[in-house]
């Protein structure tokens, strides 16, 4: 499956596509290899109700792909 550079996921959704993806809070950046689910942040916690504002459960999609 063919990923936009910038295109952002929430996590929980499936990975679509293998490569490094960038928290938008954070500055975190990580490996994920497609058809997994996207975990929450590690390093903040975007994702999750202790994440930063704006960026908890249900709100907007953080992991950006890079590449």
């Amino acid at each position: 499956m063919s990923v936009a550079v910038t295109q952002r996921f929430a996590a929980g959704g499936v990975i679509p596509a293998s490569g490094l993806y960038l928290c938008v809070p954070c500055g975190y950046v990580e490996r994920f290899a497609a058809g997994v689910r996207f975990p929450p942040c590690p390093a903040c916690l975007a994702g999750t109700e202790f994440g930063p504002e704006g960026w908890r459960e249900g709100e907007d999609d953080f992991w950006e792909y890079l590449g």
